[in-house]
């Protein structure tokens, strides 16, 4: 009977083991549980973000379409543009004229003209060059073809044309009128 006393289980119950299978069980049940918590929060955090990006895209093309009508209603048509486009630059032409000093280009034609041709008028027009009509009068031909020349001469004249002369005769001598276009390309040779 003795024998039989001291006889030992051969599988023994621990303690330990029991807390071990707890563990293992919670580990392979609770951790995909806990990631898949992590995960659909992460997935419902995304959609409320992207739910809040649209709503403001929406927001901003809205805001952007009123701006844009606001914006097209304010501009001017193309037509518009253009029309005060060319009339600005009529300005800007008269105004570099009215700033222009022109005494040089009289006193350029004082020193080319023969002392018996005498001007009634010099009209200046702008233009891609400035125009020069100048109508007047001499007593002989040969005065009027000087006067030609020494414009043909000096480049600071380009293209003189004889326009018109006639004959005349007034109270007391005989005359010739003339009509004479010049363009003037300034001093510097650029336009003024």
């Amino acid at each position: 009977m003795k024998h039989f006393l001291n006889f030992k289980p051969t599988i023994v119950y621990r303690k330990g083991s029991s807390f071990m299978l707890k563990t293992s069980l919670l580990i392979l049940y609770a951790v995909p549980v806990a990631l898949a918590m992590f995960l659909a929060f992460k997935y419902l955090s995304a959609v409320e973000t992207v739910k809040f990006y649209q709503e403001a895209e929406a927001r901003l093309i809205a805001r952007t379409s009123e701006f844009n009508d606001s914006v097209s209603r304010t501009k001017p048509a193309r037509e518009d543009i253009e029309r005060a486009e060319k009339s600005y630059s009529a300005l800007r032409r008269a105004s570099l004229l009215c700033h222009t000093s022109w005494s040089n280009l009289l006193n350029r034609l004082e020193q080319l003209t023969p002392p018996q041709v005498k001007f009634r008028r010099i009209a200046i027009k702008p233009d891609k060059l400035v125009k020069i009509s100048l109508e007047g009068e001499t007593p002989e031909l040969g005065n009027l073809t000087t006067l030609l020349r020494s414009l043909f001469a000096v480049p600071v004249f380009a293209n003189p044309s004889l326009k018109k002369h006639a004959r005349t005769r007034t109270d007391e001598n005989e005359a010739i009128i003339f009509n004479l276009d010049v363009d003037y390309a300034g001093e510097s040779g650029e336009l003024p």
